[in-house]
């Protein structure tokens, strides 16, 4: 526990409609995200849930993974009242450092405006560009 606050990996205690909402309807990257697709991901993902004493539930980040060369750093939020209190930096530091992450060569994330967090933990803008590709699926 630091500051009251503490970090899980529990799925169970998990506030899946929060982060529903939150992603759906308050991030710049989750529009759109049907409940059902919020569940499945966080089923297909290693998940870090904070929380302030009693289990309140106050921010959430998951991790896809294969444990041993990749990581994709996802979906990372502090609910609004809580910002400004550490606990972004506190989320960011406890995965990267995390036992299960120790093999990880490459980790990666998208952000629209947190670099200057991330940063402090070592990311920063893909040495060659030219050779990420991706493929989007066309939304509605």
């Amino acid at each position: 526990m630091e500051n009251g606050f503490t970090i899980s990996t529990d799925k169970n205690k998990l506030d899946i409609d929060a982060i529903h909402d939150y992603l759906c309807n308050r991030s710049y990257w989750g529009q759109g995200r049907t409940i059902e697709v919020v569940r499945k991901s966080i089923d297909h993902s290693l998940c870090f849930g904070v929380y302030e004493e009693k289990d309140q539930f106050v921010g959430f980040a998951r991790v896809v993974t294969d444990y041993t060369v990749f990581a994709y750093l996802m979906d990372l939020f502090i609910l609004e009242p809580y910002r400004k209190c550490g606990l972004g930096k506190m989320l960011v530091d406890h995965i990267v450092n995390d036992a299960s992450f120790k093999d990880i060569r490459f980790w990666r994330l998208d952000t629209m405006d947190a670099h200057d967090l991330y940063r402090k933990y070592g990311f920063k803008e893909p040495a060659r560009p030219e050779r990420i590709m991706e493929k989007r699926k066309a939304t509605n």
